[in-house]
């Protein structure tokens, strides 16, 4: 409501409570997401595309860091909330959808191991970004950007059994 120069009152009118709020905040910062992740990822496949996808879900700028703020306020309502929470995991699969799209293509193109599990793959990648994203707003001059984009990097070429340089 400051940023946008009005009263806290006014916004509140058109919500019935915070959570409403929250998820509104959320639906607005997810879709600016997606639109990233689809420019970032257009043309890309397999690893190309995972790399891509993980380095946008990354709290690697201001509106990134904004992004995940409200991620962690739905968080702490889904904890707590059994609708929040359905919604919440709905997300989440969907996340988990994405990365395993890019897995699989990786295994079919001969850019991952044969024996990769993309499900499996994929949950560690979520975990991985998901408490990276906590600890870069908790501690953003340790977990900077270059240290998330080396992250990535580490665990892109693990995958694929490169080691690194």
């Amino acid at each position: 409501a400051a940023r946008s120069g009005v009263s806290k009152g006014i916004v509140e009118h058109y919500f019935a409570n915070r959570d409403e709020v929250i998820e509104t905040a959320l639906e607005w910062a997810n879709a600016r997401y997606v639109a990233r992740e689809t420019r970032r990822t257009r043309g890309l496949q397999g690893m190309d595309a995972l790399r891509e996808r993980l380095r946008c879900v990354l709290p690697l700028d201001a509106e990134s860091r904004q992004d995940w703020k409200i991620r962690l306020c739905v968080w702490s309502v889904a904890a707590v909330n059994a609708g929040a929470r359905k919604a919440q995991r709905a997300r989440l699969d969907r996340t988990r959808e994405r990365f395993v799209t890019d897995l699989q293509a990786a295994r079919a193109l001969g850019q991952a191991p044969a024996g990769i599990d993309p499900v499996a793959t994929a949950n560690e990648l979520m975990h991985l970004v998901a408490g990276l994203a906590c600890d870069a707003l908790l501690d953003p001059r340790y977990y900077d950007r270059p240290y998330l984009l080396g992250l990535i990097d580490t665990t892109i070429n693990r995958l694929i059994g490169r080691s690194q340089p």
